[in-house]
């Protein structure tokens, strides 16, 4: 897995993607621009946060639950946010991960703490093993902060 700092993980263009995605599929795609207007207010219009009001956005656990949200919606649609946590992981684990994509959204979906150990187990009562799913895992909390 690929660990690297001080990147903005979730980028304004992720959600745009995710918004045409959603579209797509005749979905809602209202909290999605929510959740963009969110974490991006006071920013430059290129999302990546040194223009004029940088800093201003959400507080951040809020910011920290959105991109939980993102996460779930890009785990059920694709496209380039959940091509940045598939990016992270082995050939072997992206091939799972996008076999128990909504599988795991689902589960995600119904967790109030995210944290490794559960999100572990659930991906390995899928039957991913140990190692793949302990991988995994990280990723997901990695890329949602």
């Amino acid at each position: 897995m690929t660990i690297s700092t001080g990147e903005s993980l979730i980028t304004a263009a992720d959600i745009d993607d995710l918004i045409t995605r959603v579209r797509q599929t005749a979905g809602d795609p209202g909290p999605l621009e929510s959740a963009k207007a969110a974490l991006f207010s006071g920013f430059s219009g290129d999302g990546d946060g040194d223009g004029p009001g940088a800093g201003t956005g959400p507080d951040p656990e809020t910011a920290r639950l959105i991109r939980q949200r993102l996460l779930v919606t890009a785990l059920r649609h694709g496209g380039a946010l959940l091509a940045k946590l598939l990016s992270r992981l082995s050939p072997r684990e992206t091939a799972m991960v996008r076999r128990y994509a909504h599988r795991l959204a689902n589960f995600l979906d119904t967790l109030e703490v995210w944290a490794a150990q559960p999100v572990m187990l659930a991906l390995m009562r899928f039957g991913l093993p140990y190692g793949e799913a302990e991988t995994i895992a990280v990723a997901v909390l990695l890329l949602v902060g």
